[in-house]
Parts: C-alpha cells; sequence; structure tokens
C-alpha cells in the first residue's frame, strides 16, 4: 500500500495546499488560448512563465514511490489501479506497478542491475485490463520482451527470466498492452530500469556522481488535467490520429519543478517518457544557451564526450547529459528549456497520402493546434525544470578523454532494406501496413546484418521509430529539415542523439535514415519482435509491424 506520507512528499503538497479549491481552474478555451499570444494566462502550472517553477524536484532515492531498487533476487511484481497527488493537494487516479524486497515496498521502481546479472520477476495482473511489461532497450528472448501477443488479462500472471546482457546505460520498463499501451503508459505504468558496469562505475568515480544526488534520473512528460486535477486521457479521433499532447509539463511527475544546485557538474539521465510530445531541450539562462556534454544515448555512454547547446528527444529516447553548474552565479537560475521548433505535421485531417497538399509546416502547426485539446501545441517553447544555483565549493570536472568502446557494425555485404513511413485511411503505416497480431511483415536471418532505410514522407510527420529486441547505430540522415541539419556536425548528417548504441531515432517529414542492425543473437529458435512508431497513439492505432528472426 502507498503511504499518504509518502504520496504528499512526493506531490508536493504543501506549496500550494493552502490556496484551496480555487487554486485548480482552467481559464479559458483551450483551443483559443492555444492560438493566443498568452495560452496559459493566470494558469498556475504554465509552463512558460519562469515565476511559476516552485516546486521541489522529486529525486527518487529508497523504497516508495519511484525508489530506487537494486534487484537482489526473484520480484514480485503487481499491475495495480491506485491514486496519486500529481498535482499538489489533488489525488488523481493513477497506475503502478507494486513490489517487495527486503521488506520494502516499492512502486513504480527504478530497478538497478549489473550487466550480465540474472532478471527474474512474475508479473500479476490486479487490473481490470489486460496488460504486459515491455523492457525497453533491452536485449532479450521474444517471450520476455512484452511483445503484445504476451499481454494478459486480468488476474493473470507472466513470468520473466532473462539474461541483462546490455552494456551499462538508462533503459526503462513501460506497458505494452496490445491497443492499451498509450492509456497505460499515460496513466503511469512506465519507470527506469539503469544497468551498472565498469564504464558506468568509471565514470561516476572520476566525476564523483553519486545516483539521487549528483546523478539525477529525470522523466519528462506532458499531461493534461480536468478541473478536479484528474488526469485526462480523452483524445478525439484527430488526437488519436496525431498523437495525445499535455499542456502541463512534469519533471519525475513533478510540474513546475526546481531543483537547488552547486558551483559543480551534475549528471541528468533524460528520458521522454511521453506519449507524443517531442523536445527540443537546451539549458537557458537568461535567453543565452548554455553548454552541456553529452555523455550517452540510448544503449549506454557513447565513445567520448561530445559538447553542444540543444538536442532533439523525442519519444522513448534517452539523453545521458552532464550540466556544469558553474555557468552561473551563487543566486541565478538556469532552465531547462524546450525550445521552439516546427512541429512540421504535414498530415491534414483529410487523410490520405496527400495530407493537406496546400498548407506549409507552420500554416499546418497552426491548424493541428486549433484541433488539439492542449493548451500547448507541438513545438512550443516552455521551461521543464528550474536549476537554482546556491552558494558552494566550485568544482571543475575533468571528463576522461573515452567513456566506452563501440565497435562500429561492419556493414560490408550487408542486405538493404526500405522502411517506407506513410498514411493511408486515417492511419499510419509501415511498408504500406497496419499491424495484425499474426502477420509477420519480413523475415531476416540470425547473424545477418541489414541496414535498413527508414524514409518519412514530406507529407508527413516527425515519427520515432523504435526496435524490439535489438540495438541499431545510425549511419546517416539524408534530407533532413534546416532545424535539424543544423545540428548535425557529427559527419553523415547526424546530430548528437544519434551517437552510440541506440534503440530509437526520430525520422522526420521528408528525411530518410539508415541504420545498422546487426541479428546475432544466442536464443534458440525462431524470434519475433515488433518495429513501431513510439508516439504511442500512432502504436495502438497500428503503426507497427511484427519481424521474425529465423534461428
Amino acid at each position: 500500500m502507498l503511504q499518504r506520507r509518502q504520496l504528499l512528499e512526493f506531490g508536493g503538497v504543501a506549496a500550494v495546499a493552502a490556496a484551496g479549491g480555487a487554486a485548480w481552474m482552467y481559464y479559458g478555451s483551450p483551443r483559443s488560448n492555444a492560438l493566443a499570444g498568452g495560452p496559459f494566462r493566470h494558469y498556475p502550472f504554465d509552463p512558460v512563465a519562469a515565476a511559476n517553477f516552485q516546486q521541489k524536484l522529486f529525486i527518487p532515492v529508497g523504497s516508495g514511490p519511484f525508489g530506487v531498487l537494486d534487484v537482489a533476487g526473484p520480484l514480485k511484481i503487481r499491475t495495480v489501479a491506485a491514486s496519486f497527488p500529481l498535482l499538489p493537494g489533488r489525488e488523481s487516479p493513477f497506475l503502478l506497478y507494486q513490489t517487495e524486497q527486503a521488506g520494502k515496498a516499492y512502486q513504480n521502481p527504478i530497478l538497478r542491475i549489473e550487466s550480465g546479472a540474472r532478471f527474474t520477476a512474475s508479473l500479476d495482473n490486479a487490473l481490470a485490463e489486460p496488460t504486459i511489461i515491455h523492457w525497453h532497450g533491452l536485449h532479450t528472448p521474444a517471450a520476455m520482451d512484452g511483445h503484445p501477443a504476451s499481454t494478459i488479462g486480468p488476474g493473470g500472471r507472466y513470468e520473466y527470466d532473462f539474461k541483462v546482457s546490455n552494456r551499462g546505460g538508462t533503459y526503462w520498463y513501460h506497458t505494452h498492452a496490445h491497443e492499451l499501451t498509450a492509456e497505460q503508459a499515460y496513466h503511469g505504468l512506465a519507470s527506469f530500469f539503469l544497468v551498472d558496469d565498469d564504464d558506468q562505475r568509471r565514470l561516476a568515480k572520476a566525476l564523483d556522481l553519486q545516483l539521487g544526488v549528483t546523478d539525477l534520473p529525470l522523466v519528462i512528460q506532458d499531461k493534461q488535467f480536468d478541473a478536479q486535477g484528474k488526469l485526462l486521457y480523452k483524445p478525439s479521433a484527430h488526437e488519436a490520429m496525431m498523437g495525445w499532447l499535455g499542456d502541463i509539463v512534469l519533471a519525475n511527475l513533478t510540474p513546475n519543478a526546481v531543483q537547488a544546485v552547486t558551483p559543480r557538474t551534475y549528471r541528468l539521465r533524460l528520458l521522454n517518457g511521453s506519449n507524443a510530445r517531442i523536445y527540443r531541450l537546451a539549458f537557458v539562462k537568461g535567453s543565452t544557451p548554455l553548454d552541456f556534454t553529452v555523455i550517452g544515448t540510448d544503449g549506454g555512454l557513447i565513445e567520448r564526450p561530445e559538447t553542444v547547446t540543444e538536442a532533439f528527444l523525442a519519444p522513448g529516447e534517452r539523453l545521458d547529459v552532464l550540466f556544469d553548474a558553474g555557468q552561473a552565479q551563487p543566486g541565478e537560475d538556469i532552465f531547462l528549456r524546450s525550445l521552439a521548433f516546427d512541429a512540421m505535421e504535414n498530415e491534414g485531417p483529410a487523410g490520405g497520402s496527400g495530407g493537406m497538399g496546400g498548407m506549409g509546416g507552420m500554416g499546418m502547426g497552426r491548424m493541428m493546434a486549433s484541433m488539439s485539446s492542449s493548451r500547448l501545441p507541438l513545438g512550443a517553447e516552455f521551461n521543464v525544470l528550474k536549476l537554482s544555483v546556491k552558494a558552494g565549493d566550485r568544482v571543475v570536472a575533468k571528463l576522461p578523454a573515452t567513456l566506452s568502446q563501440i565497435k562500429p557494425i561492419r556493414t560490408e555485404g550487408a542486405a538493404q532494406r526500405k522502411i517506407e513511413l506513410s498514411m493511408g485511411q486515417m492511419r499510419f503505416l509501415i511498408n504500406g501496413r497496419t499491424y495484425h497480431m499474426d502477420e509477420i511483415a519480413f523475415d531476416v536471418k540470425r547473424g545477418a546484418v541489414e541496414i535498413w532505410n527508414i524514409s518519412n514522407p514530406t507529407m508527413g510527420m516527425p515519427h520515432p521509430m523504435h526496435i524490439h529486441g535489438f540495438s541499431f547505430q545510425v549511419l546517416e540522415r539524408i534530407g533532413s529539415p534546416p532545424q535539424v541539419a543544423a545540428t548535425a556536425r557529427f559527419g553523415q548528417g547526424r546530430t548528437v542523439s544519434d551517437l552510440g548504441w541506440k534503440d530509437t531515432v526520430l525520422v522526420w517529414p521528408g528525411e530518410t535514415v539508415r541504420v545498422a542492425i546487426d541479428f546475432a543473437h544466442d536464443f534458440p529458435g525462431d524470434q519475433t519482435y515488433v518495429f513501431h512508431c513510439h508516439n504511442l497513439e500512432h502504436e495502438d492505432g497500428g503503426m507497427m509491424i511484427n519481424f521474425r528472426v529465423k534461428g
């Protein structure tokens, strides 16, 4: 059972509870506000206004909600419906993973385990609807992956048992229930899965990093709430097609979050846990973007540190960054901000392969915003987290020149596979297909190396494409829009988010992304996995295919 004290501490109730019931109100029409210059006027959780950022960031530490659980044996995980104070003083229905270890209770625990260790868990479904867990980014046999076909009904149980063969990194786990993923994940069924190895420990020692103190897992999400402060998820036909957007931005489930920092280097393990929102992240002091250093992507540490001032982060992607808070003086504030960008939502409500051909990106973006219930259009600028710099000893970190070794996939003689994203009959498609559970889109040979050329039509919208069971390396971006090409300084049109090992890649309209995949594995027999868009409404709408690795 969740303890009331833990929930109140997590939600930061004290900051706003004294305001009483009037603290939560909608002001004006969502549609008219989204198109007006000031979409959140008088809105207490407006993520644009810097003055609103007063809620203490929740940082995962011990047991309880989102506690760090060092896996030391088999787990019994139970999926339950509960309530949670996401907004100060407001309980909201929420879905949770419950488990215990060594006499301590956890809800949605951050699971931490050593690379090479065995992970064993049973999942009991205490929900009134089907569910299953997908271990996002982990290399597992198909039966352990959380394939939609593995979905269990109410009262059902699923047994997991696999070796964690991944290198150290920031992975995560979430529901993958057939046609229910978007709603269940939105209501809470997700958390981090951290893998440790020697590279991770060397980095932590070199930079004096401590999980929960200077090494901070940070999941970014956007939510909508009703007038009672309860989570709202009611996509219209248009929103089910384009993706559900929130208008309150949460960092570790904290709205308008602030974290005190001292003049030293912090590690932020950034996870985009949103259903559909893309973030263009930067650290900003006033209007000046500050340097930050990318040290890892989806599949762990990259080869060497790379300093940038911005990076896109799509749903399902992770970005491991170091930020030196000493770039500001004590008393100053720094914001982790999502900068404005062209959302390139070029598919119109008429659907078909041509979309709304006469309207360009920004015009279509405004039209899309007018059809969304969210006050915060995709591509709008807003704040995510305030870092309040306090006095302290100045600590300048000396970064290792090499973080890890990444062996490039050998692509000589690799088979080329065309992956074409499209739309038809109000559905987004992969190679002209919508998802059918018993249909295999194509076979690949175990041990084969393939190059997938993932192309997105100009009259499309951005799609974060995610593969199960394997990681890939981004080889090249072709035809990138200017806002992406401007940051592509890592060869072959690649951005910093493309480096290292990946399991999710954002493909923009008019763009082709070429990725190399090595289908070597040591699991017996044929293995069937899915490849899908991680815009979760797209996934549930059928933008997904099965592929089979032939044993």
